[in-house]
Order: C-alpha cells, then sequence, then structure tokens
C-alpha cells in the first residue's frame, strides 16, 4: 500500500476536522465519506498502525456532522456501523479497551435519542439502559458516563410522559441520580428546563422522600447514638455495594467491644478526671465501638480499653500524638505549658478516619462539651487557630455526644453512598 494513500486518508480527515470545528458541518461531512473507502482499504491490508483509533476519529466526526445537520437516518446507520465495528462481549467488560467501550456508549446513546425523538420510548429506554450496563473496564479509572445523565433522564421523561405508569419510578430513579451526581462533579450539570422543573415536583419529592438513601443519609434532629449506629447499619444493607463490591472489600459493620467500670475508673484516676454521664454510658451499654474496618478510609473508632496506646480516652496532644506516632507542631507552636493545659482539659476518645492524611478526632472537655477537630497532617494551618481557641476556653461548635455521633455518622454514610456508586461503576 502506497505511504501516499495513507498519507491521504489522514489528510482528508483532519481536513474534516478543521471543517467541524468551523461548524462547516456539511463540509466536514463530504471529507469524512471521502476518507471512508480509503480507510475501508487500509483496514483490509492490515495497514494502519491504529486501527481503532482511526476509525473512531472518523466515527466521531461523522456522528457530529450528521447530529448537527439533522439527518436521523444517516445518523442512526452510523451508529449501527458503531456498533458492527467494535462488537465487545457485554458479560465481560473487564477486558475491554476504552476506545471500544466509548464507541459503544456513544452509538447505543445515539440510536436511544433517535428513538425517544420517534416516540418509540420502550426502544429508547432500553438502548440507554444498555449503555449504562457497560460499565468501566480495567482500563477506566473515572465516570464513564459524565456526559449521559442528563441524556438518559430526559429519554426516561419522554418514555414517563408517553406511559406514566411503567415508567415514572424509572424517571424519578434516573432524575434522583443525576441530581446526586450534580452535587458533586462540577462538570455535570442540570440544565434542560423540563428536568429542572421536575426537581420541586410533589410527586418527585414525594420518591426522594421514600428513597431509602435518602431517608437514611441523615440523622433526624435530635437523633441518639444508639439511632446512628442503627441507620449506619440499615443504610449499608440499601446499598448494593455491601452485597457485591468489585472495587471494595472493607467491612461494612458496627463491631463493639465490652468496656467495665473498673477501666473506666483506672483511666479516670489516670487523667484526673470524672467522665460525661453520656460517654460513661455508651461504655457500659455498647463499649468501644469499630464502624467499618479501622483501618479504612471513613472508618469511626471509640477506642478499646485494651490497647498498646490508644486506650479508653486521654489527654488531647497525647492521643494525638499516639495516634500519628509524634506531631512536632505542638512542640513548634505552643509552649509546655499550654500542651500541659491541652492535655489537662480537653480528652480524645475517638476519630474518624477521612484519609491516611486526615482525621477527626472526638473529644470532650472537663465541662462535658463535645466536639471534633479534624487534623490534616498537610494543612496544620486550619487546626491552628481552632487549637489557640480552645486555650482560650472557646470551644466552638460544642454539641452532646449524641449529636456528635450523629454527624459523623452523616460523613461516614456519604462515604458509604459514593463507594457504593463507584462499585456499580467499577470504579475505585
Amino acid at each position: 500500500m502506497p505511504k501516499k494513500t495513507l498519507t491521504k486518508l489522514t489528510g482528508l480527515l483532519r481536513k474534516a476536522g478543521v471543517q467541524l470545528r468551523k461548524k462547516e458541518y456539511a463540509a466536514a461531512l463530504a471529507l469524512a465519506d471521502e476518507a471512508l473507502p480509503i480507510l475501508e482499504e487500509l483496514s483490509d491490508d492490515d495497514a494502519l498502525d491504529d486501527e481503532d483509533a482511526t476509525w473512531s476519529g472518523y466515527f466521531q466526526l461523522r456522528l457530529a456532522c450528521l447530529d448537527q445537520l439533522g439527518l436521523p437516518g444517516d445518523l442512526a446507520a452510523t451508529c449501527e456501523a458503531v456498533l458492527e465495528r467494535f462488537p465487545i462481549d457485554e458479560d465481560d467488560l473487564d477486558d475491554e479497551e476504552l476506545i471500544t467501550l466509548a464507541n459503544v456508549r456513544a452509538a447505543l446513546t445515539g440510536l436511544a435519542r433517535l428513538a425517544a425523538d420517534r416516540g418509540d420510548a420502550d426502544t429508547a429506554v432500553a438502548l440507554i439502559d444498555r449503555c449504562f450496563r457497560l460499565v468501566a473496564s480495567d482500563a477506566e479509572d473515572d465516570d464513564p458516563f459524565l456526559d449521559r445523565y442528563q441524556q438518559r433522564a430526559a429519554i426516561y421523561l419522554g418514555a414517563c410522559q408517553s406511559a406514566p405508569q411503567r415508567y415514572r419510578d424509572g424517571f424519578f430513579d434516573s432524575l434522583h441520580h443525576l441530581a446526586y451526581k450534580a452535587g458533586r462533579i462540577h462538570a455535570i450539570n442540570i440544565d434542560a428546563p423540563a428536568l429542572l422543573a421536575y426537581l420541586n415536583d410533589p410527586d418527585y419529592l414525594a420518591f426522594k422522600a421514600a428513597h431509602p438513601v435518602e431517608r437514611l443519609r441523615k440523622g433526624e434532629p435530635g437523633e441518639t447514638w444508639q439511632a446512628a449506629l442503627e441507620r449506619f447499619r440499615a443504610i449499608a444493607h440499601e446499598l448494593r455495594v455491601v452485597r457485591e463490591s468489585p472495587v471494595w472489600d472493607g467491612y461494612f459493620t458496627v463491631e463493639c467491644k465490652a468496656v467495665a467500670p473498673s477501666d473506666l475508673a483506672a483511666r479516670e484516676q489516670t487523667w484526673n478526671l470524672t467522665l460525661p454521664a453520656a460517654l460513661r454510658a455508651l461504655y457500659l451499654e455498647r463499649g468501644s465501638i469499630e464502624v467499618q474496618d479501622p483501618e479504612a478510609d471513613g472508618s469511626l473508632r471509640i477506642y478499646a480499653a485494651q490497647h498498646r496506646s490508644m486506650i479508653l480516652f486521654g489527654g488531647f496532644v497525647h492521643m494525638i500524638c499516639n495516634l500519628w506516632g509524634d506531631r512536632w507542631e505542638f512542640e513548634e507552636f505552643f509552649t509546655e505549658a499550654e500542651i500541659s493545659r491541652l492535655d489537662a482539659n480537653f480528652f480524645i476518645f475517638g476519630h474518624v478516619k477521612n484519609s491516611d492524611n486526615r482525621y477527626t478526632h472526638l473529644f470532650f472537655d472537663r465541662e462535658g462539651r463535645f466536639g471534633s477537630l479534624a487534623y490534616d497532617q498537610n494543612n496544620w494551618n486550619k487546626m491552628l487557630p481552632q487549637v489557640k481557641a480552645m486555650l482560650k476556653g472557646k470551644l466552638t461548635g460544642s454539641m452532646s455526644l449524641d449529636a456528635l455521633i450523629s454527624g459523623q455518622m452523616d460523613a461516614l454514610i456519604e462515604r458509604l453512598i459514593d463507594r457504593d456508586d463507584q462499585a456499580r461503576l467499577n470504579i475505585g
């Protein structure tokens, strides 16, 4: 195959791309069509170094032009050609190439939109659902549907309008997922007026209020710590990730170990304090608590009675240094007298592991007030003013033990919801 043939193909596709960027869609389409027989000939002769990438570029040009020119018949034919060119095993996606999956997802979405435009709701929904079953392969680390959540919701909305009894819940579920994604990913927007209007629709709001994730993600006002733990158990069993997660093998459990009154008395004597009644009741009723694998991000620990260093509760600086293996910042920014005052008046009894670099420490003071303080070892300056305020007796955000545990459980549940979503996408 003469080298000039390959050069001609490359030149035609490059010129088509230029015309597409100039919004000269007819001219771009004509150039792509002129390139097709050359592309087919080179493919038959195995003369392309990266055949899939070249075909992908051709299809992207053609699909974009046909969409802009409003040629549904040709658009459908091109989508079908994509599916033929890039066959995949829909039951085993792990080893599929990124370019293959990207092309097939685009083709299925295009066919779904065309079916919706001609009023074939059943076909539209079947095609978009098939697209969303093509979750990430081993070659993909990010969400592969960023530009499709709103399109799916719009397709389901059309189906719901034509057959509300069959498709209403599916539409509400797709809208709920779209809103969840838009709240977390800046690149995802809800800008379709019809979808925006439904976010305040009474029927949708009722669906959302009854959704297990929405019912359990936030604690009710006045929630007790016991109820917060049970809420975690409940939502874990509502989410797929607790049953079958291809990307997460952590423990979605709440484990407790007994604490005896003598354990508490010995520790009180060590630190010359009397435990707040609420924390004493927690220890004696439930003991120490571990929510999820204590080594995992998004886990909560209320310290046990038997441990080499993190025993039940102890002075503020003392416990942080034990957990982290010393923290030089305290000695650099505070005097020995100030460190002693922190240890004598504030007592850490647990933490949430946000990441390897960031922990949220749970503490109480001698007045029985509870609070939390996030310590990021890469951002000491954020913690510093809070500690200085504590030395001045200003415990901002103090709360009851119930409110503290409830709030931390909210954060753990949000992490669990995100992990569940990653598991559904096969990313992590």
